[in-house]
């Protein structure tokens, strides 16, 4: 008798299946923007708001794998020391055709010399989703940092937009111990900040849990997203 696999291994396989055939199509689309652009196509900036939505849905069946595997406790972290440079650089690269699309400046602020122990793949899963959503409602300028702040690294985003809704609030004071529940009334919002959030509490030293905040102000007056890894 074939055992009986519960509906959210279904769904899990079914959410995995989708990722990969989204990310053939996000391929093949690349090459028919790439082939527009040379010539002169005048749809090829449609074609990039598409690629954008495809991306960030992508992304969204990648953090739902993640919190899959968390509450079956098959999530393992693969922390070493990287470059905090080097991976704002490459966020940078993934994103720049994008962002430029809509005249987006990305610029770089982090110490050429900065390192840190993360989960490289797990905190670049944040911050591709934070930037997602600055492409939506920043108006010019993008700006990654990291920097250790008060015994923590500290890897934020900030856009110029207008900054985000108080529904989006989070832990606005940047306190270690603050224990404030994810409102998924917010609706596409819930998702992101949750995995965030569960990011951030898997990164642990010495009895030390990362932690994320969300407040309007910063360098750019925006929207400021931070991510503190102990």
């Amino acid at each position: 008798m074939t055992p009986k696999m519960s509906f959210s291994d279904i769904l899990a396989s079914t959410l995995h299946d989708t990722k990969n055939s989204l990310g053939i199509l996000f391929n093949n689309l690349e090459n028919i923007i790439a082939g527009c652009r040379e010539k002169n196509c005048a749809q090829y900036q449609d074609f990039y708001l598409l690629q954008y939505e495809i991306k960030r849905l992508n992304h969204s069946l990648i953090r739902l794998l993640s919190l899959y595997k968390a509450e079956k406790s098959q999530l393992t972290m693969n922390v070493d020391f990287h470059s905090a440079r080097e991976l704002l650089e490459d966020v940078a690269v993934q994103h720049e055709i994008l962002l430029a699309s809509r005249g987006i400046q990305v610029d770089i602020d982090c110490d050429g010399g900065l390192f840190h122990a993360m989960d490289r793949n797990l905190i670049m899963g944040v911050i591709d989703n934070i930037i997602n959503n600055a492409f939506r409602y920043t108006k010019s300028a993008v700006r990654l940092s990291a920097a250790v702040d008060g015994g923590y690294f500290v890897i934020r985003v900030e856009d110029d937009g207008d900054g985000y809704p108080p529904s989006m609030l989070f832990n606005e004071q940047q306190d270690p111990n603050f224990s404030g529940n994810v409102d998924f009334s917010t609706g596409s919002t819930g998702l992101g900040l949750y995995f965030s959030t569960m990011v951030a509490q898997m990164h642990v030293n010495r009895d030390q849990s990362g932690f994320i905040s969300i407040y309007n102000g910063g360098t750019l007056r925006g929207g400021v997203f931070s991510i503190y890894l102990p």
